[in-house]
């Protein structure tokens, strides 16, 4: 079971509407909507958007309420035993502009980069600044991140220890991503 520690939020807490909030976000469904989001490495909020709003309307647009909800979510998340990776990230839906991103304890972040004349050819760090790329190509930055899901995905990774071990040692993993082709 869930527990809350309102802390500096007591007081809004106390109110029917903190409340009705902690009971909401507690709700399995929507436990589950902010670990996706944050296995998608996105802000975890991202996944409930659209339900505070629904649920709430425009009690959630009120700064300190959207602040307790990040508290909230934050508690949710550690108990489940997630790790906070990145705050004040940019979030492109309302009801919020910034959140919090978490991640697992056991993630790594790793960087992507593509060879500029050939945007299938990846090479994958774990150092955005000054990483160590290989010489044969120019590189430009692609893309973050941290879950083995999109590693598996998007990069065609299976093993996170393996590319640990490899980028630890060489500086660097290349890959190929080749295009998927849709069913018809």
């Amino acid at each position: 079971m869930l527990t809350y520690s309102p802390e500096k939020f007591a007081s809004l807490y106390a109110t029917d509407l903190g409340q009705r909030i902690w009971a909401f976000l507690a709700q399995p469904e929507n436990v589950a909507r902010l670990e996706t989001a944050s296995e998608l490495g996105k802000p975890a909020v991202e996944g409930l958007g659209e339900q505070l709003l629904a649920e709430f309307r425009e009690d959630v647009l009120v700064d300190r309420v959207k602040q307790m909800v990040g508290h909230m979510v934050r508690q949710i998340l550690e108990q489940r035993d997630w790790v906070l990776d990145q705050s004040d990230v940019k979030v492109q839906s309302v009801p919020f502009s910034k959140a919090a991103r978490y991640r697992r304890p056991d993630w790594i972040t790793f960087h992507a980069f593509r060879n500029t004349t050939d945007p299938r050819d990846v090479v994958i760090t774990d150092r955005r600044q000054n990483p160590q790329l290989p010489g044969d190509a120019r590189w430009s930055y692609y893309a973050t991140f941290a879950s083995p899901l999109k590693a598996a995905v998007a990069f065609g990774v299976g093993d996170i220890k393996q590319l640990r071990q490899q980028v630890h040692t060489q500086g660097f993993r290349r890959v190929r991503v080749e295009r998927m082709l849709r069913r018809a």
